[in-house]
């Protein structure tokens, strides 16, 4: 039975009850009936009004709560969008593509039925964020490029799921048809081979936590959070490897949690060298003594890196601690991730080919690697210059 609720500007609330969800909660639809003309008669009110109702139920009935596609709004569509994208997406991911809905897209098309929105309609979001809106850290400027194309991934993304679920005909979001500014190719920033041996030097000196953490960063090349995430369980010390299975995250006003890897490629095994392996063995024997001290304080949940009491360590906490050794050491400072660069540039400076590094890396292609192409390029210098020397040695002979 309908739900009827006159409004003051002479329209009625009709609102239809759909049953419940999952979780028990009441569903509902509703839409507005405006009658034909004002001051109608009773009669002819009820009349318009009755089949006004029998319309929509028929369509609930035929298209479900979704209702009929080509009158479904976009605002009503990324709620059905969130909820199928959840299971699927990182809870960081889906916090930040819960953001930009709310955020940028439902202002800008919330009210738009999804059938009624264009490419164009793509464009003018992308050219508003790069000319209008403000960055998000109050500085002046542009909003990065490669920001914008996250943001508007959220925006192709939602209007892709829309075309899979029939409720338009084109998939409107397909690259090639979008401009995007011109991005320029970040400058990576590593270590120079003179500073990873002041840093191998300095570690010496250092507590046991910070000397694995230094070179787990230098020899491996893990984000942050996969370092965090390591458990002993995936330290091979008999064939030297290491696997990487899980991720360590921080949500806002939250504990740290695990979560799969950033991508497939994500979860791997890699080679490690003796010097870290050495390292692994006496911090895990240094770890067993501090565990058997504290006794029921200690929680046993295998992880490498911990707070005092053996939970699983803030992931915020080794950028922190690595902060303070290059001080400590008067070496130049790089953010903790500027080691993963180092990782990968001394390796491809050195002969290791690009798809080893690529796989080490954990990265989803190896096009995302060729940041690292100028390690390369310097490697080719180095062979034109041999050359060069071996032809001068001819002439002087």
């Amino acid at each position: 039975m309908a739900n009827i609720t006159p409004k003051s500007n002479g329209t009625y609330l009709i609102r239809i009850s759909c049953g419940t969800d999952a979780a028990g909660e009441q569903i509902s639809k509703s839409r507005v009936f405006k009658p034909s003309k004002p001051n109608l008669s009773y009669h002819k009110l009820n009349l318009e009004m009755e089949a006004f109702i029998k319309e929509f139920e028929e369509e609930i009935a035929l298209y479900g709560v979704g209702g009929r596609p080509d009158k479904m709004r976009f605002a009503e569509f990324t709620e059905k969008y969130l909820e199928i994208k959840k299971p699927q997406l990182s809870p960081v991911t889906y916090a930040f593509y819960a953001q930009v809905v709310r955020d940028m897209l439902i202002p800008m098309f919330g009210k738009l039925r999804l059938r009624d929105i264009r490419t164009y309609h793509i464009q003018q979001f992308i050219q508003y964020l790069y000319v209008q809106r403000p960055r998000g850290d109050g500085a002046e400027g542009h909003i990065a490029p490669a920001t914008i194309k996250r943001y508007t991934t959220v925006l192709r993304s939602i209007l892709t799921l829309a075309y899979k679920m029939e409720y338009i005909d084109e998939d409107i979001s397909i690259s090639r048809r979008i401009e995007f500014p011109k991005m320029e190719t970040p400058e990576v920033e590593a270590f120079t081979m003179e500073e990873v041996t002041q840093i191998l030097k300095a570690v010496d000196s250092e507590p046991l936590n910070i000397k694995l953490l230094v070179e787990l960063a230098l020899f491996t090349g893990l984000r942050r959070g996969e370092m965090v995430g390591l458990k002993w369980e995936d330290i091979d010390f008999e064939n030297k490897t290491l696997s990487v299975r899980r991720s360590i995250y921080k949500p806002k006003d939250g504990k740290a949690q695990e979560k799969p890897p950033k991508s497939r490629n994500s979860i791997r095994t890699m080679a490690i060298p003796e010097r870290l392996i050495d390292t692994l063995q006496e911090y895990h024997d240094h770890q067993a003594c501090h565990a058997s001290f504290l006794g029921r304080g200690w929680h046993d949940l295998g992880y490498i890196f911990t707070e005092e009491d053996g939970l699983v360590m803030n992931p915020h906490t080794p950028t922190k601690q690595f902060s303070k050794f290059l001080k400590r050491h008067n070496i130049r400072h790089l953010k903790l991730h500027g080691m993963r660069h180092t990782s990968a540039t001394l390796l491809l400076s050195n002969g290791c080919d690009i798809k080893t590094v690529s796989a080490r890396l954990g990265h989803a292609d190896i096009e995302t690697t060729n940041i690292y192409l100028h390690a390369l390029e310097s490697v080719d210098r180095q062979a034109a210059q041999t050359f060069d020397t071996i032809l001068k040695k001819g002439e002087q002979s």
